[in-house]
């Protein structure tokens, strides 16, 4: 019994033993599947860290390229601002030299094989007495094996010289053509050079084209122009392409939602995109001028146009267009006065005058000051022999009524309701047209001139005057030839059009069908300018014979002669009294002259006489400003041979209350001429008129040009110091 008990307690304990084991068993299995748990949470939480980091990167990297963009597209200005825009084209050339053969891909050259590394050892000892038969036998075979290995050495290298002679020769061809094709580029480039300092279009227009291929524009940008330069007026014409409205980001920010695993974004006003566009064309437009009138450091531009085109499609039809969203003309000297780094774009292009589409977001579009087609290199040399067989009409070699036919038929093809009204002395045509469009429409003033040399600035004031005097809404002067910069500067801002010779050319053939030709005659003479007669003031506004007068000759029973805007006289007296009065015997008017060299600038300050300085060049001019009607005396023998013209000017502080001014001219009791400005109670400063030299006499001219910038901005034009 006592057996028994005591196996079944062994039997007891071994199965509390088994249990006890079992369960660390099952324990242990536990901690290791909570331990794998822990493990694989681990993993994961380590895994979405990662996942969530590589978002948020990515987020950032979105959010600076974004901001990246938005910063270069703010600064396309100022991006070229500290960069030298002139190309030197030596840059463009390339070293005459090619480099040297390498014969490095044929290995080097295998040595000759020695003719003891074949041949046996000689024998010693024994072998010396007994193996000599074996060993000349061994030296036999050496000697043979020498000799084969030799002519496989000779013709290996035989081989490699062959084909190294081989790679030679066409190394020395292929060098060749390549230091041909070099030394070509090369003096394509210095005739380049040669051709751009001697001024000539083409050059100056290639030479451009590589100046605005090397800069660098945004992303977005076509990279795509079109340039023309006009030698007469020293006028570069650029078709510029803008950046669509896409290329503007209308994302602000992006940003991780963790709660739906996606990248969202915030987009940015609307407003805030179509100003930053409009922004970018105003910018875009700055930069380009810039860099064109930097890279010509010969300063063979002289002025500037700039048409920005964008090609899109039109959502309302959905046809392709390509409106212009801004038009410019600007001065190389006005230009070059502004300080880009601190101009506002939108105003500086305000103060250039340029016309700027109202909402380029939106594409409305403006009208170019010059169409660039109209830029028509179609001028035939006097030397091009090829000349005498062009059967194209020659404008030059026309009747003067078959050129006013064409003229009057070019406008009437163009939409405009012409009438002919006169032949001028000096080759040209007037004509009144009508434009019959509502709004935009209204009388138009054409004149066209028959010339081969540049058309003077006088011929643009004049028909200044005549569009005031017509009462036309816009003046059109049309010639053969070209246009200085003076007369740019004249028209700038002004309802005036200058079509040149190429321009004429375009449009007789898009609008008359009329293929024609400029060419001047050998013994051509460009016409003198026209002297308009001054009619008396009993004339009637029926046609009269005009009476020719001249400042300081008897006139039969004449008072006062009344002038028109454009008219001029000759000038035979010497001496006359100026005076600025009103027609309602009202004060408020100043008297000042301004006297100008042939850059049509005063050379000094000490040039502008007015009330502070009342007297000029030793009494040449002397002005009375204590009156109450202003006067002065003005000596033109006793004028310098530097003054070219001497302006008349009317101001006030109160244009609306001061009266209508008048400016008379005495130069005997019973001749006198009177001015009546057509602006007066409009503008604060009128250019009333000027005296200026021509064929060794003095003439007078009526203006009339008002001025809303008053005195200062009057004086300033004319290159006076204005604080």
């Amino acid at each position: 019994m006592a057996q028994l008990a005591q196996a079944q307690r062994a039997a007891e304990r071994q199965r509390a033993a088994q249990v006890r084991a079992s369960a660390q068993a099952q324990r242990a299995a536990q901690r290791a599947r909570a331990a794998y748990a822990r493990a694989l949470a681990a993993d994961e939480r380590e895994q979405k860290r990662l996942y969530m980091e590589s978002q948020l990167a990515e987020v950032m990297a979105m959010n600076e390229e974004l901001e990246q963009s938005l910063e270069e597209l703010d600064g396309v200005l100022r991006a070229t601002l500290d960069v030298d825009d002139h190309l030197d084209l030596a840059t463009l050339k390339q070293p005459e030299r090619i480099s040297p053969f390498d014969e490095t891909p044929f290995g080097p050259a295998q040595p000759a094989p020695v003719l003891e590394a074949f041949m046996p050892e000689q024998p010693s000892g024994m072998g010396r007495m007994f193996g000599g038969a074996k060993y000349d036998r061994q030296v036999q075979e050496a000697q043979r094996a020498f000799t084969s290995a030799m002519d496989q050495h000779l013709w290996a290298q035989g081989q490699r010289q062959h084909r190294i002679a081989a790679a030679r020769a066409q190394h020395d061809a292929d060098g060749a053509v390549r230091l041909a094709d070099i030394r070509r580029r090369n003096a394509e480039v210095d005739d380049l050079a040669t051709r751009l300092a001697a001024g000539a279009p083409e050059a100056i227009t290639t030479y451009l084209n590589l100046v605005l291929e090397a800069a660098a524009y945004p992303e977005g940008f076509a990279n795509e122009w079109r340039l023309a330069f006009v030698p007469d007026s020293k006028q570069l014409v650029v078709e510029f392409e803008l950046p669509t409205l896409e290329v503007i980001p209308t994302v602000k920010t992006y940003k991780y939602v963790k709660a739906t695993d996606t990248i969202s974004s915030t987009s940015r006003p609307v407003s805030q995109v179509r100003a930053q566009y409009a922004s970018l064309v105003a910018q875009t437009a700055l930069r380009v001028v810039h860099e064109m009138l930097e890279a010509d450091r010969s300063a063979h531009i002289g002025s500037v146009v700039f048409n920005g085109m964008v090609s899109t499609t039109d959502p309302a039809t959905g046809r392709g267009i390509r409106p212009c969203l801004l038009t410019l003309r600007t001065t190389r000297s006005r230009f070059e006065e502004l300080d880009l780094a601190r101009v506002d774009p939108a105003a500086c292009l305000r103060n250039l005058g340029a016309q700027v589409s109202r909402s380029p977001a939106e594409l409305a579009p403006v009208r170019p000051v010059l169409e660039f087609d109209m830029v028509d290199p179609r001028f035939i040399d006097a030397d091009d022999v090829m000349a005498g067989l062009d059967t194209r009409p020659n404008l030059l070699e026309m009747s003067p009524s078959e050129f006013e036919q064409l003229i009057q038929n070019l406008f009437t093809k163009m939409g405009l309701n012409t009438k002919l009204t006169r032949a001028s002395r000096d080759g040209g045509v007037d004509c009144v047209a009508f434009d019959p469009r509502p709004v935009v429409g209204g009388k138009v003033v054409i004149q066209a001139k028959r010339y081969r040399n540049t058309v003077g600035v006088s011929a643009v004031r004049d028909l200044y005057g005549t569009l005031h005097n017509e009462g036309a809404s816009k003046g059109i002067l049309v010639t053969t030839s070209g246009y200085g910069q003076a007369s740019q500067d004249f028209a700038a801002n002004k309802p005036i059009e200058l079509l040149d010779g190429s321009n004429l050319l375009y449009l007789l053939d898009q609008h008359a069908g009329i293929q024609a030709r400029i060419e001047a005659p050998p013994d051509w003479q460009d016409p003198q300018p026209d002297t308009p007669d001054i009619p008396t003031p009993a004339a009637s506004t029926e046609a009269t014979t005009p009476l020719p007068v001249q400042i300081g000759t008897p006139a039969p029973s004449l008072s006062a002669i009344g002038m028109n805007p454009g008219q001029n006289v000759v000038i035979t007296g010497s001496t006359l009294t100026i005076n600025l009065d009103t027609t309602d015997s009202s004060t408020g008017w100043d008297l000042s002259l301004l006297a100008l060299n042939n850059d049509g600038k005063v050379d000094s300050d000490d040039d502008f006489v007015f009330y502070n300085q009342p007297s000029w060049s030793d009494g040449a001019i002397t002005l009375n400003p204590e009156a109450i009607h202003p006067s002065c005396t003005v000596s033109l023998q006793d004028v310098p041979e530097t003054t070219a013209r001497v302006v008349i000017i009317a101001s006030t502080d109160t244009a609306a209350s001061a009266g209508h001014p008048r400016i008379t001219l005495d130069a005997a009791l019973d001749n006198s001429m009177t001015f009546l400005p057509a602006l007066a109670g409009v503008m604060p400063a009128l250019l009333c008129g000027e005296f200026y030299r021509r064929q060794g006499s003095w003439r007078f001219r009526a203006i009339g040009q008002g001025y809303a910038d008053g005195l200062a901005g009057l004086a300033r034009d004319f290159g006076v110091t204005v604080d």
